[in-house]
């Protein structure tokens, strides 16, 4: 009886691991014609593409031409995640529908699209897997004075950086330590600076009036020659000044004041002088004399002109014609301010502000220094009037140009060296031509 039983329980054993090792091959082969199915249907979707870039890619990106440096006739595009860089690269050209060129044979859209889908699928599913974080540190931002010169470089463009930002905070003599949050506030300072210059550097028209004012320090001495007025002047201010657009602009001129608030120097009835210049050029001029009666309050009301000036950087000065010293010989007093509370000694008025108001009947903007580091190259085709009326493939090649140059610009160095090098010069020699 016992070894009945355990012959029955062997061959249970046995039934039992049979039944098990058939249901582990049928999953076995069910899962390889999975795999089989899933290879099949990733070999057409490779084939697919690889069509595609052959068709369309490959005639000017092969081993031969190198079109931009660039060759698609050997990439496995099976494996994008192996160089995302190049795939990256042919991402941004699809998208963007500078390839093909206009003039080669356009792909199907549907076509496109199941391109871009499958390398931005892949490339996605690789960042995902292995994710880089990039740079780990603490951003920091530029400070005013970086801010004012990164600007200078990039545009071509001088901007007071100190009217557009606040102060920058300071510790032990040192203001560029700037690592800590950007709050809200500043950050909007940031935003608000850059919309105003990059009005400025493009020339864009303006539907309302820019309004700027240039005030001069009050103990800045005006008794003498100042630096790029011309000789045989007193005081005043020589300042640059960037006008937005070709137009009309009125300059308003306000005389520096005492504690009091009367107008310094007006003790004397002789005339003074007043000259406006625009890039040394006089283009106004104004006499002030003592007023009849002890109210001056609008003397310096009536000191305003419009001039009319183009866009671009300038030289705006406001001066006095020297005739003899302005300064009465007397004993030194003590420095205090009630000593100098009518300012005795001065017999010439001084400036203590001017504001810049304008562009009246604004035409706009056509060769600015920005505007010539901004457009290195314009887009071609058949004239319309006095203006090109650029074709797509003019504008393309024109934007594409124009971000290349910008990104160098910004990093300071070419950012794809080697073939990129060649092409580069032979869109700048072409546009030259054009």
């Amino acid at each position: 009886m016992t070894g009945s039983v355990s012959f029955r329980g062997a061959v249970r054993i046995a039934l039992a691991g049979l039944a098990t090792t058939l249901l582990l091959s049928a999953q076995v082969e069910m899962s390889a014609q999975q795999n089989d199915a899933a290879s099949a249907g990733h070999s057409a979707a490779t084939s697919s593409q690889r069509e595609f870039l052959d068709r369309y890619c490959a005639t000017c990106h092969n081993e031969r031409l190198k079109t931009g440096g660039l060759s698609l006739e050997r990439v496995d595009v099976s494996r994008p995640d192996a160089q995302p860089e190049l795939w990256e690269k042919v991402v941004r050209k699809l998208h963007t529908g500078v390839m093909p060129p206009a003039n080669m044979p356009q792909p199907p859209k549907a076509d496109r699209l199941a391109l871009l889908t499958w390398l931005e699928t892949s490339l996605d599913a690789a960042s995902a897997a292995k994710p880089n974080p990039g740079r780990t540190e603490t951003l920091r931002r530029l400070n005013r004075t970086e801010y004012q010169n990164a600007i200078r470089d990039l545009l071509a463009l001088d901007v007071d950086a100190g009217s557009l930002l606040p102060a920058d905070e300071s510790g032990h003599g040192f203001d560029n330590v700037i690592v800590g949050d950007l709050s809200p506030t500043l950050l909007n300072r940031y935003v608000s600076a850059a919309q105003k210059i990059s009005r400025l550097a493009v020339g864009r028209t303006q539907s309302s009036l820019q309004n700027d004012f240039i005030r001069l320090p009050a103990d800045l001495s005006q008794e003498e020659h100042v630096p790029g007025l011309p000789i045989g002047t007193r005081g005043g201010v020589s300042v640059p000044y960037t006008f937005p657009q070709d137009g009309e602009y009125d300059i308003q001129i306000w005389l520096a004041r005492d504690l009091a608030g009367s107008i310094g120097g007006l003790r004397e009835a002789r005339p003074h002088e007043l000259l406006v210049l625009l890039d040394r050029e006089q283009v106004g001029t104004f006499t002030i004399q003592k007023p009849a009666t002890a109210d001056d309050t609008t003397l310096d009301k009536n000191l305003k002109l419009r001039i009319a000036a183009h866009a671009g950087p300038h030289n705006l000065g406001v001066t006095f014609v020297k005739e003899g010293s302005s300064l009465i010989e007397t004993a030194r007093q003590p420095t205090q301010s009630r000593f100098n509370e009518r300012r005795h000694p001065r017999t010439g008025p001084a400036i203590g502000q001017l504001s810049v108001t304008g562009p009246y009947a604004p035409k706009g903007a056509e060769d600015t220094p920005s505007r010539r580091r901004l457009f290195v190259c314009r887009p071609t085709g058949r004239a319309w009037g006095d203006r090109p009326l650029p074709n797509q493939e003019g504008r393309r090649e024109a934007q594409a140009r124009q971000g290349e140059a910008s990104s160098n610009a910004v990093y300071r160095n070419r950012l794809a060296g080697g073939p990129d090098a060649n092409k580069d010069k032979e869109q700048e020699e072409k546009c030259a031509r054009e």
